[in-house]
Order: C-alpha cells, then sequence, then structure tokens
C-alpha cells in the first residue's frame, strides 16, 4: 500500500526504484495530453467551443504526430524525478508521522499533510525542468533540447526565469499531492475491504491482497483522488502556465507554430488571477479544465497502480529468493 507500514517486506531503496519506474511508464503513455493541455491554457480566449478537439487537430497538421511528444526526453526525466520524489517523501512523512499519537479519525487529515510535503518538496526540485519543458512544448525549434533550452531560458531571463511560476506551483501541487494522497489513501482499503484477504500461502509479507484486486482498487481510487484534487486546485495550474512562460521572446530565427504566437504571458499570480477573470469570467480560470482533468486521472491512475504493482512484484520476487 502507498505510505509506511511497518509489516511491509520493502525498503526504502526499493520503493525509491519502484517510484522511478512508475514515472518512466506514466509519462510514456499521458505526454501528448500534456502538450494539448498546455496549448489550450496558454491560448488567447478561442473563438470557437470544443478547444481541446481544435488544438490537437491544429497541432497534428502544423506540426505531425510527433509533435504530441516535443519535449518527451527531458519529460521522462521531470516525470521519474516528479513521482518518485513524491512517493519517496510521502513514504518518510508517513513512516515519522506513525510514531505520533494521531488518532483514527485524523488519518486522512494527516495523510494529506504528508501529502502535502511530499508535494512542495517534488515541486521545488522539479521545476527549473518544468519550465524548460513547458517552452518545449510549446516552442520545439527555440528550445530544441535540455542544454539549449536552458541557454534560452537563461539568456531571456536570468537565474529567476528557472523558478517562473514557483509561488503558483507550490499553492497549487502542495494541497493537490495532499488531496490525492489522502483521497486514494482513503477510497483504495475502503475498496480492497470488499475482497477477501490473500491467504499467506498465496501472497508474500506485505502483500495483503491479490495483485488484480490492488489493480481495480487502485484505478479507481486514483481516478477519483485525480479528478477531485485536480478540479479543487485547476485555476493555480493556469496561471502557473502562464506565469512559466512570462520571460519567453520569440526569436525570429526559429519557425513558431501558429497558437506560440498567441500566448498569454503573466508576471505576477494575482494580476494573472484577475486578467483570466476579467478577460473570460469565471470560466477562463478554468480553461483547458476538461482535457487537464483526463490527464490527471490517467496521470494518478497510472502512477499509482504501476507504484502498486511494481511493489507486489517487488515483494513476491524477495519472498522466492529468500
Amino acid at each position: 500500500m502507498v505510505g509506511y507500514d511497518k509489516n511491509d517486506s520493502m525498503t526504502s531503496q526499493e520503493k525509491l526504484v519502484a517510484g522511478c519506474l512508475s514515472g518512466v511508464m506514466t509519462k510514456c503513455i499521458t505526454q501528448p495530453m500534456d502538450v494539448i493541455k498546455l496549448r489550450s491554457q496558454l491560448l488567447r480566449k478561442p473563438k470557437q467551443t470544443n478547444v481541446t478537439y481544435r488544438v490537437a487537430r491544429r497541432i497534428f497538421w502544423e506540426e505531425g504526430i510527433t509533435a504530441f511528444w516535443h519535449g518527451h526526453v527531458l519529460g521522462q526525466v521531470h516525470s521519474v524525478l516528479s513521482v518518485s520524489s513524491q512517493f519517496f517523501v510521502y513514504e518518510l512523512t508517513t513512516k515519522w508521522s506513525s510514531s505520533l499519537a494521531i488518532p483514527d479519525t485524523l488519518k486522512p487529515v494527516k495523510n494529506f499533510i504528508c501529502g502535502t510535503i511530499a508535494g512542495c518538496v517534488q515541486t521545488t526540485l522539479v521545476i527549473p525542468l518544468e519550465v524548460i519543458r513547458v517552452r518545449q512544448m510549446v516552442v520545439k525549434d527555440q528550445y530544441s533540447s535540455v542544454f539549449k533550452g536552458a541557454q534560452a531560458v537563461y539568456r531571456y531571463g536570468g537565474i529567476k526565469a528557472f523558478y517562473e511560476g514557483l509561488s503558483a506551483s507550490l499553492l497549487q501541487m502542495g494541497p493537490q499531492s495532499g488531496i490525492s494522497f489522502a483521497v486514494f489513501s482513503f477510497v483504495q482499503p475502503l475498496l480492497l475491504s470488499f475482497f477477501t484477504v490473500c491467504p499467506p500461502e498465496e501472497c508474500s509479507k506485505g502483500n495483503k491482497h491479490r495483485a488484480q484486486n490492488i489493480v481495480l482498487a487502485s484505478s479507481l481510487a486514483a481516478s477519483t483522488a485525480g479528478f477531485i484534487s485536480k478540479s479543487v486546485t485547476y485555476p493555480l495550474d493556469l496561471v502557473k502556465r502562464r506565469l512559466q512562460f512570462s520571460s519567453h521572446k520569440h526569436n525570429q530565427k526559429y519557425k513558431t507554430p501558429t497558437q506560440a504566437q498567441q500566448l498569454i504571458k503573466c508576471k505576477r499570480l494575482y494580476k494573472c488571477l484577475i486578467h483570466a477573470y476579467k478577460r473570460e469570467g469565471f470560466r477562463g480560470l478554468f480553461r483547458g479544465w476538461t482535457v487537464t482533468v483526463y490527464k490527471a486521472q490517467m496521470t494518478s491512475v497510472f502512477a499509482f497502480t504501476s507504484y502498486e504493482i511494481i511493489c507486489y512484484t517487488f515483494r513476491e520476487l524477495k519472498s522466492i529468493t529468500l
């Protein structure tokens, strides 16, 4: 199970490896939706409805199918660091909090706080990579590699440019991770309680349920967690993306997609929120919400479920070798 369990046979290092593998698998599947989501969030007020479909179609016709994987290499590094650090810090904080006399009624609050800490650590760790990756996904030629991307970011905004959107990221990712871990840690055991416990002769120490039951319960719990956590914090996600583009300047030497020429950029968190509200009303704060929530649910499902199954496999392999 996600979080510390004193009866678990896995070490912290093994869980860190599980988090890394989970990050790789998750990013391979969710990268195209990340690109579509980002373009939707950064566009000026669209004149048509069904923005997600139109954005995806224009990306395909103007830039080709490979454009859906712009920034994927850096995205993999970002995903591995994000997922592994989140799970690892959550394991450490839940382990520490287990020594405290916290009543069961406050367990969801404990999980929320531990998840929030994990989200803040992860955000601070990966935001320089995220700024480069976000720009790669929109203007690939201008930020063609990690090194060139870092040079371009520094040239346009200095060291501070690598931390554009940090305040919005912390305000968004802290609570989002906290809600996600709290909801998952509540819903998954609830669903697993409907299944019979795996007998000792079938499962190794630490694996209380069969693999198929874990997959089903984890997928449903993660989907719920992804939907709730992203919906609650979405306006800050929108603002974060616009802040991360604030120092970007178009370079005439590079081909710039049509959509990338119409980006909304902000320099202040509160001004970003006010601008979105004044320009498009309350709905403007949820621009790109549909594709973002789908992507959040997919990311949550693959991250949590793959992490659980990798941990399950490690425990089974350890029981065989012992």
